[in-house]
């Protein structure tokens, strides 16, 4: 399903036009392959670039070298209209789920202007499923972003990128603002709505105990 190519990013330094170019490089020479219902957690210390790799994924940055396959297409290699409609299939989670959301409208609006987006009908039954699932109180769905805790913010944000039905949902570090109990809780959520659904994930986390769940491979960056 998803094949990463020798992919590097770096950042070239300026420099005085006489001297030698030099490189920032943020990562080097990756490479792995991601079947579906397939798991993938990215490690790394600080600044080794796991959220940089992420945004490639989902081609909200390019890469300075290499290939991204999906689906046996490469991704870079589209123009806007294409990347826009694979977006539906690989949907991102950031990991400030509350900076993520627009202050001003309330939750049920931003959910269905993610399906409004992609030319989806708004689903009502479908927004309520889901939050039964995630076991969130409909009355969320009137409350805005700043009214939330983080465990619902996280939810919010996981309803947003799954009602889309996507094949490939990357979480970067969605764990790491949350406590044990609750981290426990959205990655039980995850596990269960993978055994009903055709969907893998790529996790990027420093925190690799949690994922126990989830059969998976690991890169580390």
């Amino acid at each position: 399903m998803l094949k990463v190519c020798n992919l590097s990013k770096f950042y070239e330094l300026k420099k005085h036009w006489y001297l030698k170019k030099e490189r920032h490089i943020i990562f080097d020479n990756v490479n792995f392959s991601l079947n579906e219902n397939d798991n993938l957690i990215i490690l790394g210390k600080s600044g080794a670039g796991k959220s940089t790799l992420a945004r490639i994924l989902c081609f909200l940055e390019d890469p300075s070298e290499g290939e991204v396959w999906y689906e046996n297409l490469n991704l870079h290699k589209l123009d806007k209209n294409k990347q826009r409609l694979l977006r539906k299939q690989i949907q991102y989670c950031f990991q400030d789920q509350k900076m993520a959301l627009n202050p001003y409208k309330k939750i049920k609006n931003l959910i269905q202007d993610g399906l409004e987006n992609f030319n989806l009908q708004k689903n009502d039954d479908l927004i309520l499923e889901f939050f039964d699932f995630f076991s969130l109180k409909k009355q969320i769905l009137e409350q805005k972003p700043y009214e939330l805790s983080g465990g619902e913010a996280t939810r919010v944000g996981l309803i947003r990128a799954l009602i889309l039905n996507p094949k490939l949902l990357i979480l970067d570090e969605i764990t790491s603002a949350l406590d044990i109990k609750t981290s426990k809780e959205i990655l039980t959520f995850l596990y269960d709505y993978q055994q009903k659904n055709n969907i893998s994930y790529i996790f990027i986390t420093h925190q690799s105990d949690l994922f126990y769940k989830f059969n998976h491979k690991k890169l580390k960056l």
